[in-house]
């Protein structure tokens, strides 16, 4: 018995106890800190470090989140083992914000009748996001997630969300049969997020305007419309309609398209406007313009930095043919811009200086109440790729102006997070000019400085 005892006083067992007692209290620790830490919001149990805050919402989304007055369910679709970790973390973090947000994980191959209730036959991606209130439903694909470089899940969701709990729905009709450019799906998207759904409209066999129309757009149109179609189209700004109109470089006229712009005083200018300040064009081309952005309709121009219009031409306005419409010049060639036109007939070329307005908004009456329009004079106005080379700003414009025309407030965008470098056009003015500094001045500069210390330092040797 001694013996027993004498080796439980021994100071290696002590020692060893010590050693078993404080693991067994780590282990403990470890495993109760963990479980404490799956119980915090993600919000408090995930450190947002990275740059641009991608596992995080902005003030603003959280601010709309809380105006929230309806019950609207985010089905995260996803199959068992591919959770994508930035789908989940910015979920919960609505979850989170909102007590009428629920997040629900959907495994189509256990469930596959709830994505088809709500998707029909089209195929989700793994991580694709149904948001749900009442009998309203929007799908944010995972295909989506990522534009120019950016995470924009965020401006998605809140779209989603302010789109589902809406109570109004409207209907943007885009003309066709006059080579008109298409609408870019991405762009469709976002307008559905903003509350309108895009439907095509042959007005030649429709014979008028939907009465359910939103807005009208036409949009890069290349050849005229007929007759009928103007009449249709003046048929329905009289009624408080509104026009969303960007047009193709042409050296013929368009008279019946004319007259739709007429009814607002606003005309079509002759010639190609180009730039001769370098700081106000790109890609070496002085018809790729950079136009000044104006302000003035903050609806209009809110989030834009700058635009790239190619091609586009003089917009003029008559005060005195039509004194009851409020005309905002909203984007601008300067004064170092000119309109360069060729008469057909004896092939001379003529200039005459700017500034040009290409691109204008008209409301007819009192606050628009006879009519709207929004007019581009460059067919690029919905390009996706234009618009990325000038970092979103012409489908931010297009995307404000059919807000504006439907009378829908646009969804407050938020910052999107960029997970990789940004690249966009300069105006050649200052790209020349960097050129030099940085290949010129800098290296002989350099050389400079060294010529002057090794003949310093020959003098005193």
């Amino acid at each position: 018995m001694s013996r027993f005892k004498k080796y439980f006083d021994n100071d290696h067992y002590q020692s060893g106890l010590r050693a078993v007692v404080i693991c067994t209290l780590a282990a403990a620790l470890t495993v109760g800190v963990n479980l404490l830490g799956g119980l915090l919001p993600t919000k408090l149990g995930n450190i947002d470090v990275s740059s641009d805050k991608v596992y995080s919402i902005s003030r603003e989304s959280e601010e709309a989140l809380k105006a929230l007055d309806k019950p609207v369910t985010l089905y995260h679709v996803c199959e068992a083992g591919s959770e994508y970790h930035n789908t989940e973390v910015v979920l919960n973090l609505y979850a989170d914000a909102s007590e009428r947000i629920t997040v629900e994980k959907v495994d189509p191959a256990f469930d596959p009748t709830l994505v088809t209730r709500y998707a029909g036959d089209t195929a989700l991606a793994n991580n694709s996001v149904i948001v749900v209130c009442e009998n309203r439903r929007q799908i944010v694909r995972f295909s989506d997630y990522y534009t120019s470089g950016s995470f924009v899940l965020e401006d998605f969701m809140n779209s989603a969300i302010a789109y589902v709990a809406s109570d109004r729905l409207r209907i943007a009709y885009a003309l066709t049969g006059h080579e008109e450019q298409p609408i870019h799906a991405s762009t469709r998207a976002y307008m559905g997020l903003d509350g309108f759904a895009l439907e095509e409209l042959d007005l030649i066999k429709a014979g008028a305007v939907p009465e359910d129309a939103g807005l009208v757009i036409v949009n890069g149109i290349a050849g005229d419309i007929t007759e009928k179609e103007a009449e249709a189209l003046l048929a329905y700004l009289c009624c408080g309609g509104g026009l969303l109109l960007s047009t193709d470089y042409t050296t013929t006229p368009r008279k019946n398209l004319e007259r739709v712009t007429a009814y607002f005083g606003a005309a079509l200018g002759q010639g190609l406007v180009m730039e001769s300040d370098a700081a106000r064009y790109t890609d070496d081309n002085p018809a790729y313009l950079l136009p000044t952005i104006y302000s003035g309709d903050y609806t209009l121009t809110r989030g834009i930095s700058y635009m790239l219009l190619p091609n586009t031409m003089p917009i003029l306005f008559d005060e005195a043919a039509s004194p009851e419409t409020a005309y905002t010049n909203l984007l601008e060639a300067s004064e170092s811009s000119f309109s360069v036109r060729t008469n057909i007939f004896t092939g001379e070329t003529g200039t005459q200086d700017g500034p040009w307005t290409v691109g204008a908004s008209f409301e007819k009456g009192v606050d628009g109440g006879e009519g709207k329009l929004i007019w581009v004079t460059s067919k690029y106005l919905a390009d996706v790729t234009v618009s990325e080379a000038a970092g979103g700003g012409n489908i931010t414009f297009f995307l404000n102006s059919v807000c504006w025309l439907g009378e829908e407030d646009p969804v407050e965008s938020v910052h999107a997070k960029k997970i990789s470098t940004q690249y966009l056009d300069i105006p050649d003015g200052a790209r020349k000019a960097w050129s030099v500094v940085l290949i010129g001045v800098v290296p002989l500069a350099a050389l400079a400085l060294g010529t002057a210390v090794c003949v310093r330092r020959k003098k005193r040797g």
